[in-house]
């Protein structure tokens, strides 16, 4: 009769290697969520930058907005083309809106089609000068580093438009905020 209980208490404390095999893979999916959530904190912390492909500029000039603002619409409609220079991101603009003191642009890069939004917007404290602050962030989910593409969206529309050229332009920018903005402004023409 002893003999009996044993058996019945041992068949009834060993799980079935179906119910084992539940245990072993909730286990692992719980261990790789909390790696890939500690991954992700871990990586936030130590990122110099944004962790998606964007970047946010303020510039200032001493100019009026409504003519800073032309100045930006009329650059994005002249290189709205689809004929792009060699080596060369000025073109395949589009003017989405234009609303009051905001420019809601897209640029697609040439060789990848990748599309990323733009906007500035114009705020001024007096009438002969003018703040912009300008955001680009890339359309593609997964996009993290851009080579500067996303602060390159931006300051090539205010090169090619000549504000970047008067001599009370002052920009204002970090890699915190901008995607590889130290390495790419590094490259470029004083």
């Amino acid at each position: 009769m002893s003999e009996s209980r044993d058996l019945l208490s041992s068949e009834a404390v060993s799980p079935s290697p179906e119910s084992a095999r539940w245990v072993n893979c909730k286990s692992v999916c719980v261990s790789a969520v909390a790696l890939l959530v500690l991954g992700v904190g871990v990586l936030s912390a130590l990122a110099v930058g944004p962790l998606h492909a964007q970047c946010s500029v303020m510039w200032s000039i001493h100019i009026p907005c409504f003519d800073a603002s032309s100045l930006l619409v009329n650059q994005i409609k002249e290189w709205t083309t689809e004929s792009c220079p060699p080596k060369s991101q000025k073109c395949l603009y589009s003017l989405v809106a234009v609303n009051g003191d905001d420019i809601v642009a897209t640029h697609t890069t040439p060789v990848m089609r990748f599309v990323d939004d733009i906007t500035f917007n114009f705020s001024s404290s007096n009438a002969d000068s003018c703040e912009i602050k300008g955001h680009s962030i890339s359309h593609s989910w997964y996009a993290i580093l851009d080579s500067g593409t996303n602060y390159l969206n931006m300051y090539n529309l205010m090169r090619g438009s000549g504000l970047s050229s008067s001599p009370t332009f002052i920009e204002s920018t970090s890699d915190r905020v901008c995607t590889q903005y130290s390495s790419t402004r590094h490259k470029l023409d004083p």
